[in-house]
């Protein structure tokens, strides 16, 4: 009987510490399952840390890693622990941006840069000039500077003056002209750019420049033919005209605009033209008799530019005169 009960104690006991070692090794297990390997960064110095937290924050508790208001931690203390996940903890660095004509003090915890603007989320564009440079490295109390650079365009027009060109024409008398081709003034249009820094004007920069409308040459005919002074006593030509000529009589009034008595040899003519007294000779030029030596004394509201109206003593003469070209010498 003792025997038997000694064999059962012994058969318990060895039943109890199998179930033991299994359980131990269940916990085991479970809490190597439970583990994690992660990499504590720490101001750039990494330490691997095998942790069972389930949280950042939990993770820093475990390490007794407190955090004030100038630590910055990645990712947030709320993150959820994962395999092989890099936990940073940095401090932030304090740095002097001038922003235009803005000055105030930023904080990130890179060093470049770039990524330092980045954190203060400072946008820029492409004209825009930093210093130091993007890709640099800055310490801590060093100053970024940020020239805003803006630039605006604008447009000039200039003219283009024209070339005069003369031909001459032998079959037009010494004195005349006339325009064959008339000239058009050309357009030049320049394109500048305004260079704002910070606000203010800088430069001013040519950007483009082209020529919108060509100028065309005007071409004058001016005669070389000598007058003949054969009918003109002597007299010294100034200069000779066509000008559509017309006829008036006495029925348009006894004075002219000078004050002087209508009268045959009086004409009307515009003084822009002609001035008023200048003395005149009229030719025919197509067979019709010459109206001979002339005064121009008088206007006329219909006589403007080249123009003349002749004197005529009857009615019947102005109406037989009607309307025709004539030569009108000016006289010296």
């Amino acid at each position: 009987m003792g025997l038997k009960t000694s064999t059962f104690k012994r058969k318990k006991l060895l039943v109890v510490a199998i179930i033991i070692v299994a359980v131990s090794a269940i916990m085991m297990g479970f809490s190597t399952a439970l583990a994690k390997n992660v990499n504590l960064i720490i101001d750039g110095k990494v330490k691997e840390v095998t942790t069972y937290s389930e949280t950042v924050g939990d993770f820093l508790k475990t390490q007794n890693i407190k955090l004030h208001s100038d630590n910055l931690v990645i990712p947030g203390e709320e993150e959820k622990i994962t395999e092989d996940m890099d936990i940073i903890v940095a401090e932030y660095k304090y740095y002097v941006i001038i922003d235009g004509k803005q000055i105030y003090s930023g904080k990130s915890i890179n060093e470049s840069v770039k990524d330092i603007l980045k954190d203060l989320k400072i946008e820029l564009d492409e004209d825009d000039v930093v210093t130091p440079g993007l890709l640099e490295k800055v310490k801590e109390r060093d100053t970024i500077k940020i020239e805003r650079v803006e630039r605006q365009s604008y447009q000039t027009k200039t003219e283009i003056p024209y070339e005069s060109e003369i031909v001459e024409n032998a079959d037009m008398y010494n004195g005349e002209s006339k325009i064959i081709q008339k000239g058009v003034v050309g357009e030049k249009v320049d394109t500048f750019e305004n260079v704002f820094v910070n606000g203010e004007l800088v430069s001013i920069e040519p950007v483009d420049s082209q020529i919108t409308i060509e100028p065309v040459k005007e071409i004058v005919e001016k005669g070389t033919k000598e007058i003949d002074v054969a009918n003109l006593e002597g007299k010294k030509v100034k200069k000779v005209i066509v000008m559509q000529a017309t006829a008036y009589d006495p029925t348009a009034g006894s004075k002219t605009a000078m004050g002087t008595k209508a009268r045959v040899g009086a004409v009307a003519v515009d003084p822009r033209v002609i001035p008023l007294g200048s003395k005149l000779y009229i030719e025919s030029m197509d067979g019709f008799p010459t109206y001979g030596y002339a005064t121009a004394e008088d206007t006329g509201g219909a006589i403007k530019g080249n123009r003349i109206d002749l004197f005529y003593s009857t009615n019947a003469q102005a109406l037989k005169f009607g309307r025709r070209n004539v030569k009108v010498y000016v006289l010296e």
